[in-house]
């Protein structure tokens, strides 16, 4: 009795790894996909930010487009494995997609589209809106080369409102991976870029302090 049984149980443990390969195999396809189609929302999200800056904005459009198509199609592939959904490898490909989106928003509308209107976990767009601050600098100086400091500082607000509201959101590594090295990195952007633009706006307050002082003493 005791034989036939343990002949049961071989068979048992024979079609359970069988399971569990096929579910292993299926599981190594997904990643696969998500690794070989993130490559693509990287390069697209690269471009999208490339363009920004340039000023095309019709291009930077075309592959915010392509970006989304391909991002929602991995974010569809990996919702059968959650485990891949939430992984750092998932994070780092939708953290770029989020600041991709963030930014061309910023640039193109004046507006931050949010954690809902993006669908994406709290802690990917933590860290996709703090990697924005990175670009907002870029931004920021191009601005004041262009002699805009209006609107260099306008920007500049924002890229301090995304440090303000971020630094804090004090939990451990487990809970929000990767953020607070990102909050050390926006505070440091934050205060190089704040420290330039009060200098500026110093030196433009005496140049025109001095241009009425010429003009009152020129009647």
């Amino acid at each position: 009795m005791l034989m036939l049984a343990l002949q049961g149980v071989k068979e048992i443990i024979r079609n359970s790894i069988e399971e569990v390969v096929k579910a292993l195999d299926l599981k190594d396809k997904v990643r696969e996909e998500i690794i070989k189609s993130g490559r693509d929302v990287v390069r697209e999200s690269g471009y999208v930010i490339t363009s920004l800056h340039s000023g095309n904005i019709e291009e930077a459009n075309k592959h915010l487009e392509i970006m989304r198509d391909i991002f929602v199609r991995v974010w569809e592939v990996s919702g059968e494995f959650p485990e891949l959904r939430y992984s750092g490898l998932m994070n780092n490909i939708a953290s770029e997609y989020v600041e991709a989106v963030l930014f061309y928003g910023l640039v193109t509308d004046g507006r931050l589209p949010s954690l809902k209107e993006l669908g994406v976990t709290p802690v990917q767009y933590v860290q996709g809106l703090l990697d924005v601050v990175g670009e907002l600098k870029r931004y920021v100086l191009d601005k004041l080369r262009n002699g805009e400091l209006n609107e260099a500082e306008a920007f500049f607000k924002v890229a301090e409102a995304i440090y303000e509201s971020t630094k804090a959101l004090d939990f451990p590594e487990p809970v929000l991976p990767g953020v607070r090295r990102k909050v050390d990195v926006a505070r440091s952007v934050v205060e190089s870029m704040r420290a330039l633009l009060t200098d500026l706006r110093s030196r433009s307050e005496l140049v025109r302090a001095i241009e009425e002082a010429k003009r009152i003493l020129g009647k």
